[in-house]
């Protein structure tokens, strides 16, 4: 009987073994056909068709190229929004996933770069010195949220003067969640239309240390209020800043991985607002308009 037993158990094992490889597999293939580019060398752009002749009065670059984990959703969401945010501001935005565009000479046509969820490694050696040379020499980038979400990067400078910030992961068992912002600042035009607190739902990102000690953070998150998992930040957990790099600026938001977030109002100002800071333009919160340049 005992040697049943044991080889009842062997069988009992192997079985759960089994069921649990084959969830597994299910799991790696639904990714593979949800994120194909994950599973396969990152793809770069050569060559482009010529910017449009007419790309309006205030023109910006938004850009969503992903060789990284692709927010399918949220790209689309984020896209419309822009282009409901252009329409109401007098603003221009053109959307492109071809890195081919970085060149100084189409840089020099924007107001401003948007990185729109990107992902992965994406420019050639000659596209980085482009986007480099764009913010260096004066040109403001805004990145948002998974443009800060790779866990590896073979940029330094990406890393460590445009982001400021490694990204480490999220919840996982509690992916997306209800938590309160502390907004720290609200002298600028992002969060000029919040309160001290910002309670809202997203997936919220961990990074290897706070960037605090060269950026000027605008909203941190309180770790009390939500489930971090593994998150080795703590107390000081910023999800929001900005700072110069050379004669230019860079705006980094960790929010906006749902689709959702596109249409809370809030959100919708909270972007607005750093666009127009970037433009330098004047912008509308709550109906008064603040200039978005003072700082």
């Amino acid at each position: 009987m005992g040697r049943r037993k044991w080889i009842g158990y062997g069988l009992l094992a192997v079985l759960l073994v089994g069921v649990v490889m084959a969830y597994q597999y299910r799991l790696y293939l639904r990714l593979a056909w949800q994120q194909p580019q994950l599973f396969r060398a990152p793809v770069f752009d050569q060559s482009t068709e010529p910017l449009p002749a007419d790309l309006g009065a205030v023109p910006i670059l938004s850009f969503s190229k992903t060789n990284g984990y692709r927010h399918h959703d949220s790209i689309a969401a984020s896209i419309k929004m822009l282009d409901e945010l252009a329409t109401q501001n007098g603003w221009q935005f053109f959307h492109t996933e071809n890195a081919a565009v970085f060149t100084p000479e189409n840089l020099q046509r924007f107001r401003l770069v948007l990185l729109n969820h990107k992902s992965g490694t994406v420019w050639t050696m000659d596209q980085r010195q482009a986007l480099k040379a764009y913010v260096e020499e004066g040109g403001t980038l805004l990145a948002q949220h998974a443009a800060g979400g790779d866990q590896g990067y073979d940029w330094n400078w990406y890393l460590e003067q445009a982001l400021r910030a490694q990204f480490v992961d999220h919840p996982m068992t509690q992916h997306i969640q209800r938590a309160t912002l502390i907004v720290e600042d609200r002298s600028h035009p992002a969060t000029a239309h919040l309160s001290g607190v910002w309670e809202r739902r997203d997936e919220w990102y961990n990074f290897a240390a706070s960037p605090r000690e060269n950026t000027q953070v605008l909203i941190s998150i309180d770790e009390a209020t939500y489930d971090p998992e593994k998150s080795p930040m703590g107390a000081d957990h910023p999800m929001v800043w900005w700072h110069s790099v050379g004669k230019g600026r860079v705006f980094y938001s960790a929010l906006g991985h749902t689709p959702e977030s596109y249409l809370e109002p809030d959100f919708r100002a909270f972007v607005q607002g750093a666009i127009a800071w970037g433009l330098n333009t004047p912008v509308t919160n709550n109906n008064k308009e603040e200039t978005a340049n003072e700082l």
